[in-house]
C-alpha cells in the first residue's frame, strides 16, 4: 500500500494518436542534502522530485541550498548542473526544446492479454524491431509442458519449433525487412495465441505483426539510441529516455511506402519490444522504482496487453517511497482507470479515477480535476444505465 494518503497523476496519452509530442528534459543525478522541487506549468504548488523524473520547458526547478542537480537536456550530452537555492526556468536552463514527430498509440485491435490459459504474444506484439532475429515471448501457461511455435509471413511459413520454456530466440529463415511476420503459439493442451480476446468484446486480438526496420532506418536509430544514452543500464534516468525514445519512434512518412504496413494504422507501430526488454533489464539489475513500473505499464498498454499492463501499474503504486513519487503513483491510478474502463470495468475504473481526482487537487491542478470529474460522470451514467438495462 502507498505510504502516504493523499496522491497524484498526469494524464496518461498512451491511447491518443498524436502527431507530435513535446521534448522532455530529465534528472540525471541529485548530490547532497535536502529535496528538488519542480513546479509544474500551470500548477501552484510545488512538488519534491526524485532521479530520472522528466521536466518540460514550461516547469520551474528549485533544488535546497548545498543541493546539486544535473539535468539530461534534449539534444545535449553533456549534463547541466542547476545552481542550489535558485528557482530557474526549464526553458532557459536547456537551449534545445522541439517537438518530436510522431508517438506510437494503442491501436485497438491489439486489445488482448487478459485469458491466462491462452499463450497469448507478449513480445514482439504489434511492433517494429531492430533485430532479425528477435526474441518471442508469450505467456506462460500452467500445466502445459511443451509450446509450438510458428512463425509465418507474406512468403508462408518462415519457422516451426517446439519448447517448453515459454519464450525463444527465433532460428528461422532470414526475415526480410519491411514485411510484418505473425508469430502464432500453441500448447500441447490444445489453445492457440489466435484465441487471445478481450474480455466484453468480440473481436480476437489481431494486428499483432512485427515487421525488422531496413538498415537505413535501424542505423539512425541505433545513431539516436547511442546519442541518447550509450549504456543506458548504468543510469536509471539514461535507461528511461531511451525507452522513451524506443516507445515514441514511428516510421518518417517518407519512408512507409517501403513497408507493407497500413497507411492508417502504422503510426502505431514502435520500438515497443526494445523498450520494454531495456526497462525489465534494469529491473532484474535491482533499479526498481515506481516511475520505471509505471513507464512499463505503459508500454504493455501501447501494446493492448491488459494485465501485464496492470500488473506494472500496481506494482508502481506499491513501489512509492514517498511524494517524489507523487506522480507516478496518481499516473498508475490514472492508467488503470483507462485499462478498466476498456475492458468494460466500470467500477474499478470509478475507484482509480477518484484517486487521481484528489491527487490533481492536491497539486492544485483544476484543470486536470475538471477532466476527470467529466470522466467520472460519464462512467456513473454508463454504470446506471447498464444496471437498468438489467433490471
Amino acid at each position: 500500500m502507498p505510504k502516504f494518503t493523499v496522491l497524484v497523476l498526469t494524464l496518461a496519452i498512451i491511447t491518443l494518436p498524436l502527431s507530435a509530442i513535446a521534448q522532455t528534459a530529465r534528472i540525471q543525478s541529485i548530490a547532497g542534502k535536502g529535496k528538488v522541487r519542480v513546479q509544474r506549468e500551470k500548477r501552484t504548488d510545488w512538488l519534491p522530485v526524485r532521479p530520472a523524473t522528466e521536466l518540460y520547458q514550461g516547469d520551474q526547478i528549485f533544488p535546497d541550498k548545498g543541493v546539486r542537480v544535473y539535468l539530461q537536456c534534449p539534444g545535449v550530452g553533456t549534463p547541466v548542473l542547476v545552481r542550489a537555492g535558485i528557482v530557474s526556468g526549464m526553458g532557459s536552463l536547456c537551449i534545445k526544446w522541439a517537438n518530436t514527430e510522431f508517438r506510437g498509440s494503442q491501436a485497438a485491435e491489439t486489445l488482448g492479454g487478459v485469458d491466462a490459459s491462452i499463450p497469448y504474444i507478449i513480445t514482439p506484439r504489434h511492433a517494429l524491431l531492430l533485430s532479425a532475429t528477435p526474441l518471442l515471448r508469450w505467456n506462460p501457461v500452467s500445466t502445459v509442458t511443451e509450446y509450438n511455435v510458428e512463425v509465418t509471413g507474406p512468403k508462408g511459413l518462415m519457422w516451426r519449433t517446439k519448447t517448453k520454456a515459454n519464450q525463444i530466440i527465433y532460428a528461422g529463415k532470414p526475415l526480410e525487412a519491411g514485411l510484418p511476420y505473425s508469430l502464432i503459439v500453441s500448447t500441447n493442451t490444445g489453445k492457440s495465441s489466435q484465441e487471445d480476446i478481450a474480455p466484453n468484446r468480440q473481436q480476437k486480438a489481431s494486428n499483432l505483426e512485427f515487421v525488422i526496420l531496413r538498415q537505413s532506418e535501424a542505423t539512425l536509430v541505433k545513431a539516436q539510441a547511442a546519442k541518447i544514452s550509450p549504456t543506458p543500464l548504468s543510469n536509471e534516468a539514461s535507461a528511461l529516455s531511451l525507452a522513451n525514445f524506443y516507445g515514441n519512434y514511428v516510421l518518417p512518412e517518407s519512408v512507409i511506402s517501403a513497408y507493407k504496413l497500413p497507411a492508417n494504422t502504422y503510426k502505431t507501430y514502435s520500438l515497443t519490444s526494445e523498450a520494454i526488454a531495456l526497462l525489465e533489464s534494469l529491473i532484474q539489475q535491482g533499479k526498481q522504482s515506481s516511475l520505471i513500473y509505471r513507464t512499463l505499464g505503459d508500454l504493455y498498454w501501447q501494446t493492448g496487453l491488459v494485465r501485464l499492463a496492470e500488473a506494472n501499474y500496481l506494482k508502481a503504486i506499491d513501489s512509492v517511497q514517498g511524494l517524489e513519487d507523487m506522480e507516478d503513483w496518481t499516473l498508475a491510478q490514472y492508467s488503470l482507470g483507462q485499462v478498466y474502463a476498456a475492458i468494460n470495468e466500470p467500477q474499478q475504473a470509478l475507484e482509480h479515477y477518484s484517486q487521481a481526482k484528489v491527487g490533481y487537487i492536491f497539486l492544485g491542478d483544476s484543470g486536470l480535476v475538471e477532466v476527470l470529474q467529466r470522466r467520472i460522470e460519464r462512467l456513473k451514467k454508463t454504470a446506471v444505465n447498464s444496471a437498468n438495462v438489467k433490471n
